[in-house]
């Protein structure tokens, strides 16, 4: 393991994630350009040959082989997500890897494999949007020549200057983030442990949850997906009927060790991931057990205080009115009535009521104030 690779690529990611969600909270709407994808006419028409239930199954080959994951049901992209496996829906180093696996073993000779990247290279270079595919591709191509960390560093350059880093800064990082711990050298479980540090990292900056059991289960649905994915990339072309059936059924195999990790979820709690995590992680990497140890016991002890402040004292306004609606909001009750509204909120195990008056718009007043021309 090289150590000093390892703390040079996280400490790289999390500048480029930093500055990215600082740009987002700014300008949110370029992180919601989605990139362009191929659509496959021939899954359309597969569509009318197979039942409504293997539909969702149909959907989830063709965005696995395109990253085309419109289609696909918010439910579906939910599983994934928690799994860990969105990079499934994005054609890249994953899907090179599992497809050209059974090729690069064939071909021994170091030109004989570049000749091959460069031939499929060149086939998807006119193809819309797969920027990730394509940095995979130039990044291999690169190894070939430069050796595996020269080539690695010297590709991501010639991308962010010539290749879609403009286009993909968030796709580029999390090329950056994952390829560069695979780079380092580790294995077994060590590589899985940094993994899974990884998706931390990336839950503290989506803001989301992580479940524990991810450490686990992301690895075996992983290898599942890499064994399968040489057998439904060949299966999608032409997708003949026998094609067809036998990839769903696939898919379907695949599909038991998603639920069962569904299942599983249900009964341990999720992972809130914060600064303190963060913080407490980076201690952790740098060997300081006894400042971790510090750290998460304050965490452990302060996990269920309740640190809102007490309301002030209560306005002496109270509506008598009629009540119009009742509005149940997660951390308060809202009541309007004719002549005022009430806000009532939970803290510290205490019910405390704010009522102010009802006002009147803003347009009402200006039309009381007009005077006729």
């Amino acid at each position: 393991m090289n150590k000093s690779w390892l703390l040079a690529i996280l400490a790289i990611s999390l500048f480029l994630l930093s500055v990215q969600k600082s740009h987002e909270l700014r300008a949110i709407s370029p992180y919601f350009k989605a990139e362009r994808t191929i659509k496959l006419q021939h899954f359309q028409e597969a569509r009318k040959h197979i039942s409504k239930e293997d539909l969702e199954l149909l959907k989830l080959w063709e965005s696995i082989i395109t990253g085309r994951s419109a289609p696909l049901s918010q439910w579906m992209k939910e599983r994934y997500k928690m799994l860990g496996l969105n990079h499934l829906f994005t054609p890249s180093g994953f899907h090179i890897s599992a497809v050209l696996f059974p090729f690069m073993k064939i071909l021994k000779n170091n030109l004989h494999q570049l000749a091959l990247l460069l031939f499929l290279g060149f086939g998807i270079m006119f193809l819309p949007g797969l920027s990730a595919l394509k940095r995979m591709i130039l990044i291999k191509s690169h190894q070939k020549v430069l050796g595996l960390h020269l080539g690695f560093i010297v590709a991501l350059i010639l991308d962010v200057f010539f290749g879609s880093f403009q286009n993909g800064v968030l796709s580029f990082t999390y090329s950056f983030l994952f390829i560069g711990i695979i780079y380092s050298g580790l294995e077994g479980l060590g590589l899985i442990i940094w993994f899974f540090i990884a998706q931390i990292i990336l839950a503290y900056f989506q803001g989301s949850d992580i479940s524990p059991l991810l450490i686990f289960f992301s690895p075996i649905v992983n290898l599942a997906f890499g064994i399968a994915m040489p057998i439904l990339f060949l299966f999608s072309f032409p997708l003949w009927g026998w094609q067809l059936h036998t990839g769903i059924f696939l898919l379907k195999i695949l599909q038991y060790p998603i639920d069962l990790f569904m299942t599983l979820s249900q009964f341990v709690p999720r992972l809130e991931i914060h600064s303190g995590a963060i913080f407490l992680i980076g201690l952790i990497l740098f060997r300081r057990w006894k400042l971790s140890l510090g750290l998460l016991c304050l965490f452990s002890f302060s996990l269920n205080l309740d640190r809102q402040r007490s309301p002030g004292l209560p306005k002496e306004f109270v509506p008598n009115g009629k009540t119009i609606k009742t509005v149940y909001l997660e951390k308060e009750i809202k009541i309007y009535k004719s002549d005022g509204i009430c806000r009532m909120k939970l803290v510290r195990g205490f019910w405390w009521e704010n009522c102010s008056p009802r006002r009147e718009s803003s347009r009402k007043k200006l039309k009381k104030l007009s005077y006729p021309s």
